[in-house]
């Protein structure tokens, strides 16, 4: 069994995989603009009812794993 190095493991590049990322960051926007929109509406009654800060949470740190994988799986020019 040879050692792995460093040079040997990558992240995967591709254009699936970044319009994976595109539509990941898409979905999440809009998930977001309604979820907040449901809150404005519907108030903090009503944003407990759909998920709360926890859902809330979610849907940015979605946001934030989809921007990431975007900037990292950008195809090269």
């Amino acid at each position: 069994m040879h050692p792995i190095n460093l040079h040997d493991v990558h992240f995967p590049k591709g254009p699936n995989l970044f319009a994976l990322s595109v539509g990941e960051v898409v979905w999440f926007s809009i998930a977001l603009f309604f979820f907040l929109l449901s809150w404005i509406v519907g108030g903090d009654d009503f944003k407990d009812s759909i998920g709360g800060n926890i859902g809330l949470a979610g849907l940015v740190a979605g946001l934030a794993v989809g921007a990431i994988l975007c900037a990292i799986t950008r195809p090269d020019k």
